[in-house]
C-alpha cells in the first residue's frame, strides 16, 4: 500500500472517530428512554450501566475495529515508463544518433577530400619547382646550358659548371680547368674573392688555344691578384669529353616517380611523406616562335639549337585515388637564341633573320684550330638560291695564335662569287654583314646594289666544321 493511500484512509478513521464520540450520547438517550418504558422495575443504576457498556461497545465498534492499518515504514510511490514510451524513446534516439554520425561523417569525408587536394598540390608545386628552378644548392632545367637529348619522358641536359679549386700564388697567372670547355661557347667567367673578404669581383682572363689537343683547357689572367685570393671560374662545359657534367630527368612509370641523376648519383626528387606518386611526365619542346620542336616528344639532334622552352606536365595521386596536374612553360635562359650566342657543329640547322630583318651576323668564339681546318656554312632560303660561305683557317707552326685565312662565298652553291684572303686572328672572328668590296656579297641587305638577298625563312646550316668551336651571333 501506497504512502498516499495510508494518510486518505488514517483520515477517514479520525473523522468517523468524532463522529462517533460527538453521536453516542444520544444513541444513549434514545436507548435508555425505550429501556424505561419496557423495564420500570430495575433500578437506575442498573440502567445506566447497561446504557454506558452499550455505548461503550458503540464507540470502540466505530473507532478501533474500523481504524484502518498504517505501514510502519511508508515508502514514496515510484511510477515506471511504459513499454511504449520505451519504443517512442529509443527511437528518437536512433533518428538522432543517425543524424548525426552521417553530418560527421560527411564533415569527415570533405575534410579528408580537402586534405588530399592540398597534399597532392603541394607536392607537384614542390616538384615542379625542383624540376625548373633547382635547389639553392643546384640548377634546374631552367638553368641549363645545352640540351644534349630529350624525348616526352626523359631530358638530358648540361648545367653550368664553377671550377672553385684554385687558389692564387704569388707569381701564377695561369691555371688549368679540371673540365672541358665545350668549344665555341664564351670565355669562362672568372671572379676573385680576396684575403679577408665576404665579396668577389670579376677579372678579365684570356683562353689559351690549344688546337685539337684533348688536354684540360688553359686560362690566363690578364691582371694581378692577391696572393691568398680564391679563384673561380664559371663555364659551359663539354659533355662529349666529361660526362659526369650531364644532368638528366626522368619518370620511372613502374615506381611513379621522377628522377634526376647528376655527378651525385641518383635520386627521386618526387619522394614524400604522403605517398603521393608522380603518375605521368611528360614534355614538350618549343623555338623561339612557339613552333613545337619535334614529334610526339621526339627531337632531331639537328633541332636541338633551335630550342628555346619547354613545356612541363606533371600528373599526379594521392593516396585517397584524388589525382591533380600541373603544368609550367620554362624558358631557358641560356637558351642560344635567347643569348644570340648560337654555337655551331656539324650538321646543326638553326633558323636566322633573312637578309632584310638581320642586324647582325658574327662568326665568333673560335678555338681548337689547327692549320688548314675549314668551316662551311650554307644559308637556305624558303625560295631562290643558297648563300655558302667557306672559310679556311691557318696556324703556322711553332705559334700558338690561329688566324683566318681565306673566306670564299658562292651564290648559289658551285657558283664562287667573291673570295678574299685575311691573316687575321681567328679571336677577332668574322662578320657575315660586311664582307666583300663594300658590302656587295654579304647576308644583309644594306640599301646598296646587294648581289646577295635571302627572303622569307632562312635556315642555317653547318655542311662542315673542321676546327674544335665556333659560334654564330644573331641579332635581328
Amino acid at each position: 500500500m501506497g504512502y498516499g493511500s495510508c494518510v486518505v484512509g488514517y483520515g477517514s478513521w479520525v473523522v468517523r472517530s468524532a463522529f462517533g464520540l460527538l453521536l453516542s450520547p444520544f444513541v444513549s438517550l434514545r436507548a435508555q428512554r425505550s429501556e424505561a418504558k419496557q423495564s420500570d422495575s430495575e433500578g437506575v443504576m442498573t440502567l445506566r450501566v447497561r446504557l454506558l457498556r452499550q455505548s461503550l461497545r458503540s464507540f470502540l465498534a466505530m473507532t478501533v475495529l474500523d481504524r484502518p492499518a498504517v505501514p510502519r515504514n511508508p515508502k514514496p510511490v515510484t511510477r515506471g515508463f511504459t513499454l511504449l514510451e520505451l519504443l517512442i524513446a529509443i527511437t528518437i534516439s536512433i533518428m538522432i544518433s543517425a543524424a548525426l554520425y552521417l553530418s560527421l561523417r560527411t564533415a569527415l569525408e570533405s575534410w579528408q577530400t580537402t586534405q588530399d587536394q592540398l597534399v597532392v598540390q603541394q607536392v607537384l608545386s614542390q616538384v615542379m619547382a625542383e624540376l625548373t628552378e633547382g635547389l639553392p644548392e643546384t640548377y634546374g632545367l631552367r638553368d641549363a646550358m645545352e640540351i644534349v637529348d630529350g624525348s616526352a619522358q626523359h631530358i638530358s641536359i648540361v648545367m653550368p659548371w664553377t671550377d672553385d679549386t684554385h687558389d692564387v700564388t704569388t707569381g701564377i697567372f695561369t691555371y688549368t680547368l679540371n673540365k672541358h670547355i665545350k668549344p665555341g661557347t664564351s670565355l669562362p667567367i672568372a671572379d676573385v674573392l680576396l684575403p679577408e673578404s665576404k665579396r668577389s669581383q670579376v677579372v678579365p682572363i684570356s683562353l689559351m688555344d690549344q688546337g685539337h689537343s684533348e688536354d684540360y683547357p688553359r686560362l690566363q689572367l690578364r691582371t694581378s691578384v692577391p696572393a691568398g685570393s680564391r679563384l673561380r671560374f664559371t663555364f659551359h662545359p663539354d659533355s662529349r669529353k666529361d660526362a659526369d657534367v650531364l644532368t638528366a630527368f626522368r619518370h620511372d612509370p613502374s615506381q611513379q616517380a621522377i628522377f634526376v641523376e647528376d655527378k651525385e648519383g641518383t635520386r627521386s626528387i618526387s619522394q614524400n611523406l604522403f605517398g603521393v606518386k608522380i603518375t605521368d611526365f611528360v614534355l614538350r619542346y618549343f623555338d623561339n616562335t612557339n613552333t613545337e620542336v619535334g614529334f610526339e616528344g621526339a627531337i632531331d639532334s639537328a633541332d636541338i639549337l633551335s630550342i628555346t622552352g619547354l613545356e612541363v606536365r606533371l600528373k599526379a595521386v594521392s593516396r585517397g585515388g584524388h589525382a591533380a596536374e600541373a603544368l609550367s612553360f620554362v624558358s631557358l635562359r641560356n637558351a642560344p637564341l635567347h643569348s644570340g650566342n648560337l654555337t655551331l657543329k656539324e650538321g646543326a640547322r638553326i633558323p636566322i633573320p633573312n637578309s632584310k630583318e638581320v642586324k647582325a651576323l658574327f662568326l665568333t668564339n673560335l678555338s681548337g684550330i689547327e692549320n688548314q681546318d675549314a668551316l662551311v656554312l650554307k644559308a637556305r632560303p624558303e625560295s631562290g638560291k643558297e648563300w655558302v660561305l667557306k672559310v679556311e683557317f691557318a696556324k703556322p707552326v711553332g705559334t700558338t695564335t690561329p688566324t683566318i685565312g681565306l673566306y670564299s662565298i658562292e651564290y648559289p652553291p658551285g657558283n664562287k662569287i667573291y673570295s678574299e684572303r685575311l691573316n687575321t686572328p681567328a679571336e677577332l672572328g668574322l662578320s657575315l654583314t660586311t664582307l666583300g668590296p663594300n658590302g656587295l656579297y654579304d647576308y644583309d641587305d644594306d640599301d646598296m646594289e646587294d648581289s646577295v638577298i635571302l627572303d622569307g625563312k632562312v635556315t642555317l646550316e653547318v655542311a662542315k666544321m673542321d676546327i674544335g668551336g665556333a659560334a654564330i651571333f644573331v641579332r635581328p
